[in-house]
Formats: structure tokens, C-alpha cells, sequence
């Protein structure tokens, strides 16, 4: 442009021409009219209006936005995958399919790996937020606490800490979120609570906000938690710290404890209760049994691989799902049992242990106790698998746990599904065929 433009122009040395003072001023007059429509002054005018809008930094902030959208699609992604319980491995394939739809992903943050880190510092940016909305609530929100003792991979002793509360007065079913996991210096009481107090601490629930908004403190019936002379809830002093605080026994745990005394005082079920233990070791230590239950079950269409431990450590809809398989596979086993009783390749103990686990399966005895255990542990399984909702209050679990008593009530008159099908096979002289009936 400076090549295109007179000299005059560039050095700012134009003149107008003419005798009197208005002759020069029309000539230089005429001149400007005539430089404002070239070319040069266009293209200069444009320069100008180009610096005055900041080009540079309009790019650069464009730019960013778009970096930014893309990294807001691979997090929405990340959040998909975790409040689906998806596996970690999805997460690449979910971004090639948004490529392939016109999505903007950016060309990082794409691995399994970083989605697991993603989906960590969202968790941990969403709990930040609702402590900060329980802490700043005035008054503050009240919050119920969940704790319980595990023990790590590594055998050291932890606490899991739940927070239990309602952000929204206009919802009445509370939220439930997981707070922290600490591990613990000391399992007594006294170390417990130091490790509880300090991790609130952390999280921002200071003392004094604990002592307007806690009012529930729930655990397992172990007396390091409930006990009434060395428990976290009265030996700690808790209720001295924090006068609004009420201490209450987990009621699926209450269950759990009411079914093992049960069991106890029943000496047919214990009975009952080592056959399926005895099940379980043969199956889960022996990965020949595995192999001749698969190729005899898959035979009959029978899947009885999910027997587990029954009336164990586990959740009473665990040992349903035991005594459910043993049911519904009741031909499977026996002759699973029978084929190995009879197999020449086992050593005479073995067969031996075999054939005394198929006379178990001929026995009334044992036929009635199955159906039984299956009827009962159906009802319980229901009621432990509802206890354990996380939206569950206190008032709705105590009119879940009346109308099962009422239910067990009723089923004296009116009969039950499995029962009756057992001592009917007995009356008749059929138990012995049962196993290939069933």
C-alpha cells in the first residue's frame, strides 16, 4: 500500500494549489474528496477498524471456548460412565462415537485412564459443594452419619464415613453421599472418634456447625460403635459434645443378628446350614467341580454356579440367592453328585464324599428344610434388599419391617410357595424322584 500512495501523501506534504488563500483551501479540498474514495485509504481505513476490535484476542478467546466445549463433552462422558456404573473402558469407545457424530472432543482426555480421574475430581468437586451448602445453610442443614469399621487390602483397619442429609426442604427423600474413607491409628473407641471429629474437620464440618446440625449417628451393633460402657456413641462422650446427637443400630444389621440367632436355636437349619457351606468349598476350591457342574448344568439348561456361603458374614438376600440355586438346580446337583460318586478316576474319599452329598439331596428331611429356607429367606431377602436403599427413612423401614411380621403371621394360614410343593412330594413317596422332577 505504501508503494501505491504518492509521496506527498505518505510524508503528509500536500499542498493545495492556486493565487488566494481560497483557491488552495478548494484545491485541498478536492484533493481529500479524492483520497477518500481510493483504494489506499479503503484498505488503511480497514487496518484501523481491524486493530480497534482486537482480533488477536477475539481468536485466542474463541479458541479457548472451543477447548473449553470439548472438554465439557469428554466430562459429560466421564459423569455417564460413573452414574451408570459403566467400566472405566467405555470411555474411549464413547468418544470415538461422538466423533463420528460431529461432536467437538478435543484430542486429548480420552483414555480409561483419565476418565477414572475425571470421575474422581468430579466427585470430589460435587462433595465439596454440598458440604459448603450444608455449612452455609443458616441454620445448618441437619445430618445424619453413617459409619462403619473394614479393613483394607493391605489388613489396616479403616472407617467409612456416609453423610445422610436433606439440601431441599421441598423433597422428602434424603440424600446420602459418601464422605471420606480414614484409616484408623487406633480400633478403640476413643481413636475412632478422633478419626471421625478430624475428618469433618477436613471436609469443612467444623465443631461448632457439627454441634447445630448433627442429629443422627447410625452404625453396626458392635459394641466398639453402641456400647453402652467402651462404644464410640456414649464412652466418647459424644452426647456431651453434641447434645442433639441420637445413636441408632442399623436396622439390617438388627436383621442379620435376629436370622443368626435364629439359626442357632434351630438345629435342623444348622444342619442344613453345613450342607451348604460343605457346597460352597467343593465348588469354590476345585476348579475340576466347577467344570463337571458347567457340563452337567448347561445339559439340564440349569445354571447353579452362583451357590455361595449361606447365613454368613453376607446379606440375608445373599444366602436366598445360595438356597434359591440349590432349588432350582436340585436335578443338576444330584447328578452332578451321582456322576462323581461313580467316577473311577476319583480317590475313594472323594467318591465317598460325593455320594454322602447326593443322599443328602434324597432325604425328606433335607427336601422340606430346602423349601423352607427358600419360602423364609424369599420374604427376608425382599426386606434386607429394601432396608438397604439409600432414600429409606426410619418411619417407612419400621412399617417395611411391621408388615413383614404380619406377613410371616399370615403365611401359618395361608400357606407358602415352596413348602407345600416338598411336604406334598414326602406324603406321596415322591421325595426320592424329586431331583429329577424339580
Amino acid at each position: 500500500m505504501r508503494d501505491s500512495l504518492a509521496r506527498e501523501w505518505i510524508d503528509a506534504k500536500v499542498i493545495g494549489s492556486g493565487a488566494t488563500k481560497t483557491d488552495i483551501q478548494h484545491s485541498l479540498r478536492k484533493k481529500l474528496a479524492q483520497h477518500r474514495k481510493s483504494a489506499a485509504h479503503n484498505t488503511a481505513v480497514k487496518v484501523l477498524q481491524e486493530a480497534a476490535k482486537d482480533s488477536m484476542k477475539t481468536v485466542i478467546e474463541q479458541q479457548q471456548t472451543e477447548t473449553n466445549n470439548a472438554t465439557v463433552h469428554v466430562f459429560r462422558t466421564a459423569y455417564y460412565i460413573a452414574k451408570n456404573n459403566r467400566p472405566y473402558s467405555d470411555h474411549p469407545k464413547l468418544v470415538d462415537l461422538q466423533k463420528l457424530n460431529g461432536v467437538n472432543v478435543g484430542r486429548v482426555l480420552q483414555s480409561n485412564v483419565v476418565c477414572a480421574d475425571i470421575i474422581q475430581h468430579i466427585a470430589k468437586e460435587m462433595k465439596k459443594r454440598l458440604l459448603k451448602t450444608v455449612v452455609m445453610t443458616k441454620p445448618p442443614i441437619p445430618i445424619a452419619v453413617l459409619i462403619d469399621e473394614s479393613t483394607s487390602v493391605s489388613q489396616k483397619s479403616c472407617l467409612i464415613v456416609y453423610v445422610r442429609c436433606c439440601l431441599n426442604p421441598n423433597v422428602s427423600e434424603p440424600l446420602t453421599f459418601f464422605l471420606d474413607i480414614v484409616e484408623l491409628d487406633s480400633t478403640d473407641a476413643a481413636g475412632i472418634c478422633l478419626a471421625l471429629l478430624l475428618c469433618f474437620n477436613e471436609h469443612g464440618l467444623t465443631e461448632t456447625v457439627l454441634a447445630e446440625c448433627w442429629l443422627g449417628f447410625a452404625s453396626d451393633g458392635a459394641s466398639v460403635m453402641l456400647g453402652r460402657k467402651a462404644g464410640v456413641y456414649m464412652y466418647a462422650k459424644l452426647t456431651e459434645r453434641f447434645p442433639k446427637i441420637i445413636g441408632w443400630h442399623c436396622y439390617n444389621h438388627r436383621l442379620e443378628l435376629s436370622v443368626n440367632d435364629a439359626v442357632k436355636s434351630c438345629s435342623q437349619v444348622n444342619h442344613f446350614k453345613i450342607f451348604m457351606d460343605r457346597l460352597y468349598f467343593l465348588y469354590s476350591m476345585s476348579p475340576n467341580n466347577r467344570r463337571l457342574l458347567d457340563q452337567t448344568a448347561s445339559e439340564l439348561g440349569v445354571q447353579v454356579r452362583k451357590i455361595g456361603k449361606m447365613l454368613d458374614v453376607r446379606w440375608v438376600a445373599s444366602s436366598f440367592r445360595a438356597v434359591k440355586a440349590v432349588w432350582d438346580g436340585y436335578a443338576a446337583l444330584h447328578r452332578t453328585f451321582s456322576t462323581a460318586a461313580d467316577d473311577p478316576s476319583r480317590t475313594s474319599k472323594v467318591r465317598a464324599e460325593f455320594a454322602g452329598l447326593a443322599r443328602h439331596l434324597e432325604s425328606d428331611t433335607f427336601l422340606q428344610n430346602l423349601a423352607l429356607m427358600y419360602d423364609a429367606l424369599q420374604e427376608l431377602s425382599d426386606l434386607s434388599e429394601a432396608l438397604q436403599s439409600s432414600t429409606l427413612s426410619l418411619s417407612r423401614a419400621h412399617r417395611l419391617i411391621l408388615r413383614q411380621i404380619d406377613v410371616f403371621k399370615g403365611r401359618k394360614e395361608t400357606g407358602v410357595e415352596c413348602l407345600p410343593v416338598a411336604v406334598n412330594a414326602v406324603e406321596e413317596g415322591l421325595y426320592k424322584t424329586m431331583y429329577t422332577r424339580l
